[in-house]
């Protein structure tokens, strides 16, 4: 079994437990935690950033002692965005002495990484993800962000707020975009109206272009986006050289960043929603503090799923932290449901027995035509 670990300090960790008592060596032994995340295939581009966050906590973390003085080590396994090879990378984990699986990217990763998790009762903290099936309770589903439904109530709200009621869909054709697909349909149901109509790509973007001339020919006033960077870029120029006019409001996994460097000026005027706070506002504590920990880790630009990543990993940590001087994952289920309401440094996350509710931040920001964003 292939594995990329992230192993921090691990050298001058060995040199000092191998002269430890075997007691001694069970209190310095490092905790390991899991994730299954997407590192190749057409969805490969959700993981960078992301995983890095959690890199930039875990570095920090470890450099300064660890948990109780353990460090905490993590274990990533490519699944492809393969539900079973999820599944059976969480088991992986589990037989290796697994206490948490940590964030596994998208929603096929996540149902599978769930389905093992809930046979084999071992927490998973901060899915990648708020598609339905991922979002709804269990007792070892702890989700960080706030779900798809809520994003997309909140988007299409906002749409009929400003007057802009003929809305249109486009979205990769995989489960969690379809699940968005089908709740924006739903809020929009709601208002009284009908969606104006759908496209679905694929998820390497090859026939973004030919689904775009398809949608600007319906003429609506917006047009909501479940998409990957590279497939937006492509599908947003197509739209534009299409003559289309429109809004674009797209949810949280688009990196509005990359989307400006990869096609500048057709990107300014796209709504992004956000389910993190804003990642160069350093006056809230937690944004200081992950700004510090990326720049440890020689990270020069920051974005909102570094900063999601780095969020979940500090969720984990803390529940480790309250999980006792031996953690297991039973342990850490009790510990991660202690929080209740917890201050994580500017944003709150709510967990108890029955209700795992996690984040309820999110807002809306527009790229501006230099590329930063306006909120």
């Amino acid at each position: 079994m292939k594995y990329t670990k992230i192993h921090l300090l691990a050298s001058a960790l060995a040199a000092f437990v191998v002269g430890l008592s075997p007691a001694a060596q069970a209190q310095t032994k490092p905790l390991l935690i899991g994730q299954t995340y997407v590192q190749t295939g057409p969805l490969a581009s959700l993981s960078p950033e992301p995983v890095m966050g959690v890199r930039a906590m875990l570095n920090t973390l470890n450099a300064n002692g660890g948990i109780n003085g353990r460090p905490v080590e993590l274990r990533q396994l490519d699944d492809a965005y393969d539900p079973a090879k999820g599944a059976e990378n969480v088991k992986t984990f589990v037989k290796e002495g697994a206490v948490g699986i940590l964030m596994p990217i998208g929603t096929s990763s996540s149902v599978g990484a769930l389905k093992a998790a809930n046979e084999l009762k071992i927490p998973v903290v901060g899915p990648y993800t708020g598609a339905g099936p991922v979002t709804k309770f269990s007792e070892y589903n702890f989700p960080v962000r706030i779900s798809f439904d809520e994003e997309y109530s909140r988007i299409v709200n906002h749409l009929f707020t400003i007057g802009l009621s003929r809305i249109a869909f486009a979205h990769n054709d995989n489960p969690g975009a379809r699940s968005a697909l089908e709740s924006t349909q739903k809020f929009i149901a709601e208002r009284g109206e009908k969606m104006a109509g759908s496209v679905a790509i694929k998820n390497d973007g090859s026939d973004a272009a030919e689904r775009a001339v398809e949608l600007a020919k319906l003429k609506p006033k917006a047009v909501v986006l479940a998409v990957t960077n590279d497939v937006a870029a492509k599908f947003i120029t197509a739209y534009r050289a299409a003559g289309g006019e429109t809004a674009f409001y797209s949810f949280s996994f688009l990196n509005g960043q990359k989307l400006f460097q990869d096609i500048k000026k057709d990107a300014a005027g796209v709504v992004i929603s956000q389910v993190v706070p804003y990642p160069w506002n350093s006056a809230m504590p937690l944004i200081a503090e992950y700004q510090a920990a990326m720049k440890k880790i020689g990270a020069t630009e920051f974005s909102y799923a570094s900063l999601e990543g780095y969020v979940a990993a500090k969720v984990m940590v803390e529940g480790l932290k309250r999980a006792g001087s031996n953690p297991t994952p039973d342990s850490l289920q009790k510990g991660l449901e202690s929080f209740r309401t917890l201050d994580i440094g500017g944003i709150a996350v709510s967990y108890r027995p029955g209700e795992h509710r996690g984040l309820t931040f999110s807002e809306l920001s527009m790229l501006k035509a230099d590329g930063r964003y306006l909120r």
